[in-house]
């Protein structure tokens, strides 16, 4: 699943994502995300957080699925290069962060 973000770059990663075999799902904010994922823990073995989603970011959201417990890949996706916005996520309990665009060599 990946979190929302400009909807020319949704479009796109699915794409990229689709031509790779991959299932993928959008979720329109960070809180929708965080609840499909709470509500099927097992349907999910990677999720992309975008750093600048609406409602609830991906930093915010990754936070909340790890102290709920979620034990599978969470990359943060992020626009900002800045080591602190990788250390937010890293500190958040991402496992990896990657900047945008993203490459399917990346993933």
């Amino acid at each position: 699943m990946h979190g929302k973000d400009v909807e020319t770059n949704c479009k796109m990663l699915r794409m990229l994502l689709r031509k790779e075999g991959v299932l993928s799902e959008v979720a329109e904010n960070g809180q929708i995300a965080v609840d499909l994922v709470l509500s099927d823990v097992d349907k999910y073995s990677l999720l992309l957080m975008d750093n600048q989603m609406p409602v609830v970011n991906g930093v915010e959201a990754t936070k909340r699925l790890r102290m709920s417990g979620y034990k599978n890949l969470i990359v943060g996706v992020t626009g900002n290069v800045l080591e602190d916005d990788v250390g937010e996520f890293l500190a958040a309990g991402a496992d990896l962060v990657m900047f945008k665009p993203l490459k399917m060599a990346q993933l």
